[in-house]
């Protein structure tokens, strides 16, 4: 199952054993100008790869015989395959099955039940970005916000924002931490460690900058307490 004309260079794999699932993935993604390769047979997932060689694997995480986790470890522990880029596209929304997916050295952890332009999105900002990332890089996806770590990059919408070393540092406080509320002398601490310890405007100020830059729907004000994202 592959097009054989496309307008991009990046190849795709995607690896479900659900016939149904595996066509409208593939479907959405061809639609992108991706050149995509489909199976619903999880053994044979390396001999495609080595011969459709992809850049982007996408693995649904409950399969019979090898599930998506396993076939994921496998290729972080093979040398020649380590740097593909890899996604788990499943329904299962469990912290566990996330943490474990992370754990063995996936990219990215996509519920299928998100609309078909934030899935694009997020393998479109992957690839777009391919060259600058690092096997070891991981994301953080706030709504169409992408953050990466190792990378220093903040990409909305496709597009990179530049942020200053203290807002990048404080947005990354605040992402790492999704259900914390920082005091604003916890905010100093983190960000500005042994300099100079900035009032209570300076923090503020750059809050504000930051959602100016970001868009004011990431991150919340708890009046008397300080700031956290917004749920």
């Amino acid at each position: 199952m592959q097009n054989v004309i496309t307008k991009n260079r990046f190849k795709i794999l995607v690896v479900d054993d659900n016939q149904i699932t595996l066509e409208k993935t593939t479907s959405v993604l061809l639609k992108e100008g991706y050149l995509v390769h489909g199976t619903i047979y999880p053994s044979e997932t390396f001999v495609l790869i080595k011969k459709f060689q992809p850049h982007i694997v996408i693995l649904e995480l409950a399969m019979p015989t090898m599930d998506g986790i396993s076939i994921c470890n496998e290729l972080r522990n093979d040398k020649e395959l380590s740097n593909i880029l890899i996604i788990i596209y499943t329904n299962r929304n469990e912290d566990y099955f996330q943490i474990a997916a992370f754990n063995a050295g996936a990219d990215d952890y996509i519920l299928k039940t998100v609309r078909n332009r934030i899935f694009t999105t997020r393998i479109n900002v992957l690839l777009k970005h391919f060259n600058k990332i690092t096997k070891n890089d991981k994301f953080i996806f706030l709504n169409e916000l992408i953050i990466s770590r190792l990378g220093f990059l903040i990409i909305k919408n496709d597009t990179e924002i530049i942020l200053p070393q203290k807002e990048f540092k404080l947005l990354m406080l605040l992402a790492n931490n999704p259900k914390k509320v920082f005091t604003r002398k916890e905010i100093s601490k983190k960000v500005w460690g042994n300099e100079i310890i900035p009032d209570n405007r300076t923090i503020d100020i750059h809050i504000r900058r930051l959602r100016q830059k970001i868009g004011n729907q990431y991150i919340r004000t708890v009046k008397g307490i300080g700031y956290g994202l917004h749920e």
